[in-house]
């Protein structure tokens, strides 16, 4: 059994106050239960590259495990020449229910192709925020197919948070392009639209608040679309 996933299990045997979610797509910096409140990457080296996957533009898909049954996502990326200024890649999400949880494509920066980048995945919930990170390289191309790793539990269900907000400055890496949109394969992807202007830098994660239909958010709305499966 993939060691990862003994190591949420085990976590979700402990007190909730510790209760943590692992990162399984893509590749993680390296997970480490108790080091996981330790901005910004959960305790590991924020340029490490052991692991690097290409993002294509397109999209790609984030998956995790996770013992909190309700939280709030944050999706950002900086480039590796400036780990300091981080943009988000879609509004914040709520999720509710507690297990795996996939979102199956998220978007990169097409002025961004070529460059090496940090993912980073924050997590608020009951006991504050965690974080982990992965190595990645934007690339030129349509959204990745989906692994059988990244699902959905049959009671978890996401919407954007209604309280999102970005800050009203754009960092002075941001690219000039919007987000493109991130189709998969099958109709059962979630695909950012298309914005317009540069990525704003966001300061705090909003407040986890009860989520309803996806609304729409000034020049972008995000379709999430919760995948059905099996453990």
């Amino acid at each position: 059994m993939n060691l990862r996933y003994l190591s949420i299990l085990a976590a979700a045997l402990l007190p909730a106050a510790t209760a943590h979610f692992v990162l399984q797509v893509p590749v993680s910096l390296g997970f480490e239960d108790e080091k996981e409140d330790q901005s910004p990457c959960g305790g590991f080296d924020i340029k490490g590259r052991t692991t690097v996957t290409d993002w294509p533009i397109g999209g790609y898909p984030i998956g995790v495990v996770s013992t909190h049954p309700d939280a709030v996502w944050q999706i950002r990326a900086a480039l590796l020449e400036n780990t300091s200024e981080f943009v988000d890649l879609v509004p914040d999400i709520k999720q509710q229910g507690m297990g795996n949880f996939c979102l199956s494509s998220i978007p990169g920066y097409a002025a961004w192709v070529g460059k090496d980048a940090v993912l980073q995945v924050i997590q608020t919930a009951a006991d504050g925020q965690l974080f982990q990170c992965a190595a990645i390289k934007f690339v030129d191309g349509s959204a990745a197919s989906v692994p059988g790793n990244c699902k959905n539990g049959t009671n978890v269900v996401a919407s954007v948070d209604p309280s999102y907000t970005a800050s009203m400055g754009s960092p002075t890496s941001a690219p000039t392009s919007a987000p493109t949109s991130g189709q998969t394969s099958t109709p059962t992807s979630n695909s950012p639209s298309t914005t317009t202007g540069a990525p704003t830098t966001t300061t705090s994660t909003s407040a986890a608040i009860k989520s309803i239909n996806l609304p729409v958010f000034g020049t972008f709305a995000v379709v999430l679309y919760i995948l059905d499966c099996l453990f």
